[in-house]
């Protein structure tokens, strides 16, 4: 396609813990696509072009719109990109959405380049404002979106209900995208990754949880699409692009168990001899040893934990909901049973104490963990903790490109009368040599090691934790 009415753009993240396609932009892409309007992505992350390209990419397809999405690390980049497109002509509408834009629309569209903002869900706002693009109408009626009018002044429309029926989406786009640069590149979650043929698949939107350092950007009620529609994406994955494994990106795949379970008897039942994990976690509360059981027979063979801290206290002030002593058996159980199981912990919670990051540095090495990942928290905006700190002054920068956990990039933008950004960032380099140098998982990690595109991750990954 020469000419496309919009052109859809991740920014380039190059502190990205996984390149994959852009699932969010892919289902807008989709939607477009049904009502027969040309659109095109590019995954700046995956293709680091430079201004020149992007410039050249944009006067080629000469989109009516374009569309930006961000997450907190990568807004100021988005913001360059609608800098590059507006140089190319002004005329071009850019929208941005994602986490960032939903969380802080003032704050985005105070910059010049920035015509509105989709707020959450984006792939009906963006429809619907594409149409009124085209047909010169005005954008007041347009729920869910934020858009400055012809004087500069920020207006605010009604917000737009969630979509009730995930099964009336589209499959996400990925035929727009260059899906074997993805394979190829071989950066996805994790070390313990079987295949390197696996593309992302979301099942549910929204959280009803109440974690303090999430924004639950779709929303607090759970939808969920149903086992037949997932599966059927499932299969077409593996026909269209011969993917191995499968990467379940929803937070709530086992919230309700009769649906996993039918999720699993389906992928039995067409005998897709598929792979699959859960590399943005999946809650060990929700499962039992019949949901396990029915999880290995469908092909699951990493679980992931956030189990965030070893400290009673500290998960109580996070909202987890969570026993120390319930997540021991669980992870105990999941291991017996013959998952790879890797977990996610955080340090800096206000009211955490160092001694508390010392017992989640303990229960973490007391655990039959095949992996940790020891993150500082982050106060991303749209959180319960953003607003807590603004208010508290306990955020100390806002320099969003820096708003990384990562050992070695981070920046903590927290700090409190219990530690300073010091003291936080000698914890988790203690964390990290307290688990990975123990000679007990030295051992164990070996034999998982003969892959030599795996010893190369496992090299780039110790380095980044321990620089």
């Amino acid at each position: 396609m020469l000419d496309v009415g919009v052109l859809l753009f991740k920014p380039n993240y190059t502190h990205d813990i996984a390149v994959i396609p852009p699932v969010g932009l892919c289902y807008i892409a989709s939607i477009l696509e049904k009502e027969g309007i040309n659109v095109s992505i590019v995954d700046n992350t995956l293709e680091n072009f430079p201004p020149r390209t992007i410039k050249k990419i944009v006067k080629k397809r000469k989109p009516t719109i374009v569309g930006i999405s961000c997450s907190t690390p990568m807004i100021f980049e988005g913001l360059k990109l609608a800098k590059i497109v507006k140089e190319v002509n002004p005329k071009i509408h850019i929208v941005m959405g994602g986490p960032h834009p939903t969380s802080l629309p003032i704050e985005v569209l105070s910059n010049t380049f920035v015509d509105s903002v989709c707020i959450r869900e984006g792939e009906f706002t963006f429809l619907e404002l594409y149409k009124a693009l085209e047909k010169g109408k005005g954008l007041s009626k347009i729920k869910g979106l934020v858009f400055k009018n012809s004087r500069g002044k920020i207006k605010f429309n009604k917000p737009r209900h969630f979509i009730q029926n995930l099964d009336d989406l589209p499959f996400p786009a990925y035929h727009l995208l260059d899906i074997e640069k993805y394979f190829k590149l071989q950066k996805t979650y994790g070390i313990n990754t079987k295949y390197s043929r696996n593309l992302p698949v979301m099942t549910s939107r929204g959280c009803p949880g109440t974690c303090t350092f999430c924004s639950r950007f779709l929303g607090k009620i759970f939808r969920y699409r149903s086992p037949k529609n997932v599966v059927d994406e499932v299969e077409h994955l593996i026909k269209t692009y011969k993917v191995k494994e499968i990467h379940f990106i929803d937070d709530n795949f086992a919230l309700l168990k009769k649906r996993a379970m039918e999720i699993c008897d389906e992928i039995i039942g067409r005998k897709l001899n598929i792979s699959f994990k859960f590399p943005n976690g999946i809650r060990e509360d929700f499962l039992d040893k019949e949901l396990l059981k029915k999880l290995k027979e469908a092909g699951c063979y990493a679980l992931d934990f956030g189990i965030e801290s070893g400290s009673q206290r500290i998960l109580d002030i996070m909202k987890k909901g969570k026993k120390v002593e319930e997540i021991r058996k669980k992870v105990i159980l999941c291991k017996k049973m013959g998952f790879s199981l890797t977990a996610s912990f955080i340090f800096g919670t206000p009211g955490e104490t160092i001694e508390d990051m010392n017992k989640t540095i303990e229960f973490a090495t007391s655990i039959p963990l095949d992996g940790a990942d020891f993150g500082i928290l982050i106060p991303y905006p749209g959180t319960e903790i953003f607003e807590k700190g603004k208010k508290n002054g306990q955020i100390k920068h806002f320099n969003y490109d820096k708003y990384i956990p990562t050992l070695g990039m981070v920046d903590p933008a927290l700090e409190t009368n219990d530690w300073s950004i010091e003291d936080l960032i000698n914890i988790q380099r203690k964390a990290y040599k307290k688990f990975y140098f123990r000679l007990k998982y030295i051992l164990s990690t070996l034999p998982n090691l003969v892959n030599p595109q795996k010893v190369k991750k496992y090299i780039i990954f110790l380095k980044k934790s321990f620089h």
